[in-house]
């Protein structure tokens, strides 16, 4: 994952919730990732047919469960939370967004099949602890938690649906309150949000790295007052030092930048208890929790419980599995790290290209006999074409079937976007959709053209990545209250050549993938700048603009407003490391994004 320099613009500028959330944590994404396989990018070989047990990624839609592109159905499947061993028969709880490993009856390349039990998780529940805009992270029970165009925001505290002075619903990383600690000597600690944190598992453990977990879905909730071994947890790449000699030896265990004492601890390892001072090892997978939170910040976690945690969900050798992920090592000519799982791509025919570290994958394959290794034999990989990413805000139109029979087109400020399986879908315009039994939410793949035909508000938007050509796919797709607002977030075109206007009353002219932007000089903008030279726009830009969509173009007057502004972000450049600067030309250069 390419360390990601973000200008911290979205906490501070008047902006449309939505797409701050979508660019501010959207467009730095990590590495050439953030899509998967099944929505554009390239599968080696093709799917062939062959008996999976269980499939672990990103839940998409409900009406029945949709991950990695399969429809699950869950009329006889039990939810399991795997850290408190709480069972379900209920959906409810389940969001879009989170990961969860499905066990599941039927083939891996079957668009349907019939669930029978849906694992949940998490890899952090505590406090925020620090927010950092500028690198778009969180950090959460000592672990660096990366925000990208594939995280998700709700917001289940009791005061958001307060009857009277109810509380604004945190719907991005700018509206997370973190720890703060003030005073000297005595001290006042205040907690920050208590968050639930699904993603996916960066950290291999074997180098240090930016990030210890690419965050799928961000969850606020009111702090827990239950008795739960759950209530404040981590999981993930545990590592193991002894320091001293004979009786002298002190053990460390610690997970990212959390240390966990585990001298009141119930450690288990294969479901057996297991004695703590040498239940694991360096380099496995451990979840750790307690009913009491930790000193914040969180530094130490004096845990209930500790357990090794299978990398795969199943421990059956040579059961076929199926998982999405964030390559966080490549270990050889023909390894590389998801999750904490190795995976062997030698069965795969030759020359194909193993993925980058931050490209999300889904691979499929058989597992092997210690667990920890699985035997491709399907890769899907972010087509690396695909650096373009944007965010549109608009009215959705012209839906129709697309080639397939899990797709769909549509336009959006007049783009053609391609909507499939793995397109996360939600409808925010109605209050409290997130908070019902998500199984009778029958926004998916299947109703997707027949539930915006009858949506009320027409508004939606869109986080979408450039596949083949210039066609756009669908990365998340979410209805919005009806608005007359339209925005684009992207690149600025090199062709048509910008044309920027000094004299208000005469639009600053340029587009964004074809889209064309008709501004006000005295509405373009940057982040902190001072003075009155202005803002120049230059290919190659990323820019958000806000305004009307009139004519074919969004149109944005001179008076700055939340409905109303262009924000240029400048020219990124990968190979700049620091803050951005701007030159005596008005011209804003910023640092690296992607």
């Amino acid at each position: 994952m390419k360390e990601t320099k973000l200008p911290a613009w979205a906490a501070r500028h008047l902006l449309p919730a939505g797409l701050a959330l979508a660019v501010a944590a959207g467009l730095a994404g990590c590495g050439g990732g953030g899509g998967g396989g099944g929505d554009g990018g390239t599968t080696t070989p093709a799917p062939a047919a062959a008996a999976s047990t269980m499939s672990s990624g990103v839940i998409t839609a409900f009406g029945s469960v949709f991950v990695n592109g399969h429809r699950f159905h869950t009329d006889s499947a039990r939810v399991i939370d795997d850290d408190t061993g709480a069972v379900s028969t209920s959906a409810t709880g389940l969001e879009v967004g989170m990961v969860v490993d499905v066990k599941h009856k039927g083939r891996d390349d079957d668009p349907e099949a019939e669930a029978e039990e849906l694992h949940t998780h998490p890899l952090a529940r505590g406090f925020v602890d620090a927010s950092d805009a500028t690198n778009a992270t969180i950090t959460v029970m000592g672990q660096k938690v990366q925000l990208t165009s594939g995280t998700g925001f709700s917001d289940r505290r009791a005061c958001v649906t307060a009857a009277t002075s109810p509380c604004t619903p945190v719907t991005s990383a700018s509206g997370l309150v973190a720890t703060t600690v003030t005073g000297t000597g005595t001290t006042t600690t205040t907690p920050g949000n208590y968050v639930t944190v699904n993603g996916f598992l960066f950290d291999s453990g074997a180098t240090p790295t930016s990030s210890n977990v690419v965050a799928t879905l961000v969850s606020v909730s009111d702090a827990p007052a239950g008795n739960s071994p759950a209530n404040f947890k981590v999981e993930g790449v545990i590592s193991v030092a002894t320091t001293g000699t004979g009786t002298a030896t002190v053990t460390t265990a610690t997970i990212g930048n959390l240390r966990l004492d585990l001298s009141k601890a119930a450690c288990r390892a294969a479901g057996v208890q297991v004695n703590c001072a040498n239940a694991f090892v360096t380099g496995e997978v451990v979840s750790a929790g307690a009913t009491a939170a930790p000193a914040l910040p969180a530094t130490v976690l004096v845990a209930d419980f500790a357990r090794k945690v299978s990398k795969a969900a199943v421990e059956d050798a040579g059961a076929t599995v199926e998982v999405e992920g964030v390559v966080s090592a490549v270990t050889g000519t023909s390894t590389f790290v998801v999750r904490g799982l190795a995976i062997d791509t030698s069965g795969l025919p030759a020359g194909t290209t193993l993925p980058k570290v931050g490209d999300e994958v889904r691979v499929a394959g058989t597992l092997s006999t210690d667990g920890s290794t699985v035997q491709a034999t399907t890769l899907s990989v972010e087509d690396e074409a695909r650096e373009a990413k944007l965010a549109l805000q608009g009215q959705a139109l012209n839906v129709v079937p697309g080639a397939t029979t899990t797709t769909f087109t549509l336009t959006v400020l007049g783009q053609a976007i391609t909507v499939n399986a793995s397109t996360r879908l939600k409808d925010l315009s109605i209050a409290g959709w997130d908070r019902r039994d998500p199984t009778a939410n029958p926004f998916n793949i299947t109703t997707f053209q027949a539930y915006l035909a009858a949506s009320v508000s027409k508004t939606v938007l869109v986080v979408a990545e450039q596949g083949t050509g210039a066609a756009l796919v669908a990365k998340s797709l979410t209805i919005l209250p009806a608005s007359t607002v339209a925005a684009i977030a992207g690149p600025v075109d090199a062709s048509p050549a910008p044309v920027n206007s000094t004299v208000s009353g005469t639009p600053t002219v340029f587009f964004v993938h074809g889209v064309k932007v008709g501004a006000d000089p005295a509405a373009v903008t940057t982040p902190g700048r001072k003075g009155t030279t202005p803002t120049l726009i230059t290919a190659g830009d990323q820019v958000i603009a806000v305004g009307t969509f009139t004519g074919g173009a969004i149109v944005v007057g001179p008076v700055i407003s939340n409905g109303n502004r262009v924000l240029d972000l400048g020219l990124l450049l990968d190979d700049d490391h620091g803050g951005g600067h701007s030159d005596d030309d008005g011209h804003r250069h910023n640092r690296g994004m992607f």
